[in-house]
């Protein structure tokens, strides 16, 4: 593995992903994650985490030092609150992917160490278009406490052939509200290889009104905006999901294990995976993935293309 790639993940070992739930208050119409009853409890998790401590301590003489929870939406974990504040106890900065519409902000008690990314697809109409009547206010309110409180916040905002148009304005908006522009980045809408070939998931949602962005638009934001993937990849680590199977990104199509797995060996694993991954095709600053057939169901060569000649 190339040396650049090789250091970068294993300071992506220090970054942990863990999706507790899949349920969720909102009925998205482009959601694409299955839902089921399968989650993780706070013990499961605190158990995971303290394990995979000491196994990193010892076996790379690293600090855990973020973990990001996604859902569905985790703010329905009646217990993830507790496991929150116990978190930032130990000095883990924690980010939190949220639709913004349940508010236990007053719950946590070190909001300096938390990270809230918001999902907001665009300006108002648009936004509760996929995601219901209201909740772009709901979701707006969100943002304005956290800011108020002193959280960390960035806006998570998919991105389709019907808002492409709209995102100077989004922008504009944000900026006036926020009074600077937050971090936002930019997810185009899973593809229809993706949607129809995730084993996880397996689900399409609703494609008349939110029509996937074609490759030059594709393309183009890649080059100008921050996005998901990122211009590099690298976006990989070691993620939990609610149905305790271990993957090697969050969008993971194959599983390394599972949460009963020494996470020690789980790192090997992961490591393992990227190394015979590896491809030269990238760009010299190209960080990899650990599922390059995959790539989170975008074409790879349009993928890699773009990345060059936003250069």
């Amino acid at each position: 593995m190339k040396k650049t790639i090789a250091n970068y993940a294993l300071k992506q070992l220090s970054h942990l992903y863990i999706s507790p739930l899949s349920t969720c208050n909102l009925s998205c119409k482009m959601c694409y994650t299955y839902k089921n009853s399968q989650h993780l409890s706070k013990t499961q998790i605190f158990d995971f985490v303290t394990k995979y401590q000491q196994a990193l301590e010892k076996n790379y003489q690293k600090k855990l030092e973020t973990i990001t929870f996604c859902g569905g939406e985790v703010f329905l974990q009646t217990d993830f609150i507790d496991l929150l504040n116990t978190l930032t106890s130990q000095e883990i900065f924690i980010q939190i992917i949220t639709n913004g519409t349940i508010d236990h902000l007053d719950k946590i008690r070190q909001p300096n160490w938390v990270n809230l990314i918001v999902s907001l697809d665009g300006l108002e109409a648009y936004h509760d278009s996929n995601r219901g009547v209201g909740n772009f206010a709901k979701s707006l309110a969100f943002l304005k406490k956290a800011q108020q409180i002193g959280f960390f916040f960035e806006i998570f905002s998919i991105v389709t052939a019907q808002n492409y148009q709209q995102i100077a304005d989004f922008e504009n908006f944000l900026r006036t509200t926020f009074g600077k522009l937050p971090t936002i980045t930019y997810h185009p809408r899973k593809s229809i290889a993706y949607l129809k070939s995730h084993q996880k998931d397996n689900f399409q949602g609703q494609i008349k009104g939110f029509d996937f962005i074609n490759k030059l638009q594709l393309q183009s934001l890649i080059k100008q905006k921050k996005v998901f993937p990122p211009k590099n990849l690298g976006c990989y680590q070691i993620a939990v999901n609610s149905d305790a199977k271990v993957y090697s990104c969050c969008e993971g199509n194959s599983p390394i294990g599972t949460i009963a797995d020494n996470p020690g060996k789980l790192m090997n694993i992961f490591l393992q995976r990227l190394d015979n991954n590896f491809n030269e095709r990238g760009s010299k600053n190209c960080l990899g993935c650990s599922e390059p057939n995959f790539l989170c169901g975008l074409d790879k060569n349009d993928f890699l293309e773009s990345k060059h000649e936003s250069k």
